[in-house]
């Protein structure tokens, strides 16, 4: 009972994307208990796909903070 090479490729294929979703499911799960693992594992992700936009995020957030820290002091004169 010898199966062909063109019906375990993807059957492979379909396996693979499950246990990859199954993962995903696992990670979600610990996120929602705010667990250290998913932080870990969150940190390490991030660390090996830098975001793209990072200089524009940077950006984002220096503004917003200017906007707040403005309204902060107008509302205290």
């Amino acid at each position: 009972m010898d199966l062909p090479y063109s019906l375990y490729l993807p059957v492979l294929v379909w396996l693979a994307f499950f246990c990859l979703i199954g993962l995903f499911f696992v990670f979600y799960r610990w996120a929602k208990k705010r667990k250290g693992a998913a932080l870990a594992i969150g940190l390490f992700v991030q660390m090996m796909l830098p975001d793209p936009k990072v200089e524009h995020t940077i950006e984002w957030i220096a503004e917003s903070k200017e906007k707040r820290l403005k309204k902060q002091t107008q509302s205290e004169d």
